[in-house]
C-alpha cells in the first residue's frame, strides 16, 4: 500500500510493511537526507507505525548522527558515548557484541532511563541468507490480541530481572508486566526474555512456582514471535531506522559472517514538552561541569591553607566574595566550552551538547556574560577593600585567556603548546594565585613555584584526556597540543611531566617542612601519603604507554578512550594528597 503523506517532501514514497512499519524511499533523481524531516513529523511516524525505515538515503557522519539523536530527543550518555557502535568485539563481555542471537528486550531497563526512541543507521549489512536480522515485537498489539481475562491477570505480574554488571549494562530490576507508555499513554509490555549467554539475564516472575514460571516463559515466547506481532528487519547498506522502544520489543538474529554487520545505535528520551525549572537549573550546573568541582575544590583549599596566618582570615567579607568570585570565574570557563565544543560533544559528551542545546546558545551566552559581570564586580569591590588594586587587571587578564581558550582570533585551544599553557594558567595558577590573594596577600616565590607545580602536575594527567579525542580534534581541523606533537610523544611528554613535577612538588614540600619544630617532624609522613599517590599515578599511565606503542593513531586514541575514565581518580588523587600536606602544613604554622 502506498500513503501520501503531504507533510513531507513529495520527492519519497512511502509504503506500509507488515505487520506492521513505514518504509520511506526517496523517488528518482537527487539525494536526499532524513534530516530535512522535521523531528515532529518523524516522532509522529513513528507513533502512527512503530518502526519507520528510510532507505537510499544518505548515511551521516558520527557527529551529524549523534546531533540528529539530538532533534528527536536527549540522547543516553552511555560510557562510551552517545553512539553504540553494534559489531562483533572479539573481547566482548556482553552478548550484544558476539555474532549470536539476542532475545527479546527494551533498552534503559537496567541503567534506569528507558528511551522513547532508537535511532540506528546501518553502515554494513550482513547478507541476508547469513541472518542478523533485527527483530521486533509489537506489544501493543500483543496485549490488544488478547482476552480481557488475560489482560487483566498480566496487570497483576510483577517480573525481576538480575544479571552481572558489565559494560554499560547489568544489575536488578522490578517492574510490572504491562505499564503505560510514557508519552503515546497506551498499555505496553515490559518483558525481557531469559538470557543464557556472556552476561547471563535471569528472570523471575513474582509469586510464581517453578513449574508455572516456567510456562509463563515458554508462552511468553511463543507470542514475542507470533507472525501477527513480529516484524524482522532485514538490513541494507544505508538502511537508518526509527523505532518506538516503549511499544517494541526488540532482539536480533544469530548471523555467520563476523565481520559483516556494523549498525550503529543512539537512544534517545523524551524531552519534557513544556519548561521546567529544575531542568533549567540542571541544565546550567552541567554546562558548569559540576562532576569536575570535587577536583576543583583542592585548587581553591591549597593556597588558602598555604596563606592562612591566622583563623580571623577566613573570616573576612573580602575572603568569602573573593571565592564566589574566583567560583564564577571558573564556571565561564568550563560554559565556554560547552559553547564552542556544542557539535564536537555530541558524540562523546552529549549530556554537555544536550544541555547547551535545551538550554539554547543564547542563554548559555546570557549567564557566561552575566557570571563575568558578577565576578569583575565582586573582584573590583575586594580589590578595593583590601587596597590590592592588581588583583583587578590581573583578573581581566585571566578572563581574556580564558575567553580565547575556545573562541577567535586567538583560540588557544588550536594553538599547539599553547593549548596546555593556556589551560595551565586558567585552570591551576591564576586561580591559585586569586585564592591566596584574597586570602593574605600576594604570596611568596615559594609558593608561587609550588601553584605552579601542582598545576603542571594536573595538568599532564589531563593531556590523556586531550588525547583521546585526537581523530575528532583532527577532523574538525584543531591543532591541540596532541596534533601539534604527536599523540604518541605528547603520552611520553605527560608522563615525564607527571614524574618531574612530582618529584618538584615533595623537594618542596620537604624544603617548607625544614620549618616546622621537631615536634612536628611526624607529620612530614603527609608527604608519604602524596608520594604513593604519585606513584600509582606514574604505573598506571606506564601501563597505558605500553598498551599504545605499537598502534597506530587510531588504536592508540581507542586504547586512551577505554582508559579515560582513570584521569578524574587521578586527578582527585593529586588534588586531595597535595591538600593533605598542605594542611598538615597549616596545622604546624597556626600552632606555632
Amino acid at each position: 500500500m502506498i500513503l501520501d503523506l503531504p507533510t513531507v517532501t513529495s520527492t519519497h514514497s512511502n509504503t506500509e510493511l507488515k505487520p506492521y512499519g513505514l518504509l520511506i524511499k526517496p523517488k528518482e533523481g537527487g539525494e536526499a537526507s532524513v534530516q530535512d524531516y522535521p523531528a515532529e513529523e518523524l516522532k509522529r511516524l513513528v507513533a502512527e507505525h512503530k518502526i519507520v525505515v528510510f532507505r537510499g538515503f544518505q548515511l551521516m557522519p558520527k557527529q551529524d548522527f549523534a546531533l540528529f539523536g539530538q532533534d528527536l530527543g536527549e540522547p543516553v550518555q552511555w560510557p562510551f558515548g552517545a553512539i553504540n557502535e553494534l559489531i562483533v568485539k572479539h573481547d566482548a563481555e556482553n552478548y550484544i557484541y558476539t555474532n549470536r542471537d539476542v532475545p527479546m528486550h527494551w533498552d534503559g531497563a537496567f541503567i534506569k532511563k528507558e528511551p522513547h526512541l532508537i535511532l540506528f543507521q546501518c553502515l554494513k549489512a550482513p547478507p541476508q541468507q547469513e541472518g542478523g536480522g533485527t527483530t521486533f515485537c509489537n506489544s501493543s498489539l500483543l496485549l490488544q490480541a488478547q482476552d480481557e481475562e488475560t489482560r487483566k491477570a498480566w496487570k497483576d505480574i510483577q517480573i525481576r530481572d538480575s544479571t552481572e554488571k558489565l559494560v554499560h549494562y547489568g544489575g536488578e530490576i522490578k517492574r510490572s508486566l504491562v505499564q503505560n507508555h510514557p508519552v503515546l499513554e497506551e498499555p505496553v509490555l515490559r518483558y525481557a526474555e531469559p538470557v543464557d549467554d556472556l552476561n547471563p539475564v535471569e528472570v523471575k516472575v513474582e509469586g510464581m512456582q517453578a513449574e508455572e514460571q516456567e510456562t509463563f516463559i515458554q508462552d511468553m515466547q511463543r507470542l514475542l514471535y507470533d507472525p501477527r506481532f513480529l516484524y524482522v528487519h532485514r538490513w541494507e547498506d544505508g538502511d537508518i531506522v526509527l523505532a518506538d522502544n516503549q511499544t517494541l520489543l526488540h532482539g536480533r538474529e544469530a548471523f555467520t559472517q563476523s565481520n559483516e554487520r556494523h549498525i550503529q545505535r543512539v537512544n534517545v528520551l523524551p524531552r519534557p514538552k513544556e519548561f521546567q525549572l529544575s531542568r533549567f537549573i540542571q541544565n546550567s550546573l552541567t554546562i558548569r561541569r559540576k562532576e569536575f568541582f570535587v577536583a576543583e575544590l583542592p585548587i581553591l583549599l591549597i593556597p588558602v591553607l598555604l596563606s592562612l596566618t591566622t583563623l580571623k582570615d577566613l573570616s573576612l567579607p573580602t575572603f568569602w566574595m573573593g571565592m564566589a568570585a574566583v567560583l564564577l570565574l571558573f564556571n565561564i570557563g568550563d560554559m565556554i566550552n560547552c559553547y564552542s565544543d556544542y557539535k564536537l560533544d555530541a558524540i562523546y559528551k552529549s549530556h554537555l551538547s544536550n544541555a547547551v542545546r535545551e538550554l539554547g546558545k543564547r542563554n548559555v551566552m546570557i549567564q557566561m556574560v552575566l557570571s563575568g559581570v558578577i565576578a569583575m564586580i565582586i573582584t573590583a569591590l575586594v580589590a578595593v577593600n583590601t587596597n590590592q588594586l592588581y588583583l583587578i587587571p590581573l583578573t581581566l587578564i585571566g578572563a581574556f585567556i580564558g575567553l580565547q581558550y575556545s573562541l577567535p582570533p586567538l583560540k588557544f585551544k588550536s594553538s599547539g603548546p599553547l593549548q596546555f599553557l593556556c589551560l595551565w594558567g586558567i585552570i591551576f595558577f591564576g586561580p591559585m594565585l586569586y585564592t591566596a590573594i584574597i586570602t593574605n596577600g600576594f604570596p611568596g616565590i615559594k609558593h608561587l613555584l609550588l601553584f605552579a607545580l601542582y598545576g603542571w602536575h594536573q595538568m599532564a594527567i589531563i593531556l590523556l584526556n586531550t588525547a583521546e579525542d585526537y581523530p575528532e580534534d583532527k577532523a574538525m581541523g584543531l591543532n591541540t597540543i596532541v596534533i601539534w606533537m604527536g599523540l604518541h610523544r605528547t603520552m611520553h611528554f605527560a608522563w615525564w611531566s607527571i614524574l618531574v613535577s612530582g618529584l618538584g612538588l615533595q623537594l618542596l614540600f620537604l624544603h617548607l617542612f625544614s620549618y616546622a619544630p621537631p615536634a612536628y617532624s611526624f607529620l612530614t609522613g603527609s608527604i608519604a601519603i602524596f608520594t604513593i599517590g604519585w606513584i600509582i599515578i606514574l604505573k598506571e599511565f606506564r601501563t597505558i604507554l605500553k598498551k599504545i606503542r605499537e598502534k597506530d593513531t587510531k588504536e592508540a586514541s581507542d586504547i586512551l578512550k577505554k582508559n579515560g575514565m582513570k584521569v578524574p581518580r587521578w586527578l582527585k588523587i593529586g588534588a586531595y594528597t597535595s591538600l593533605a600536606v598542605s594542611a598538615a602544613l597549616t596545622f604546624i604554622r597556626l600552632l606555632q
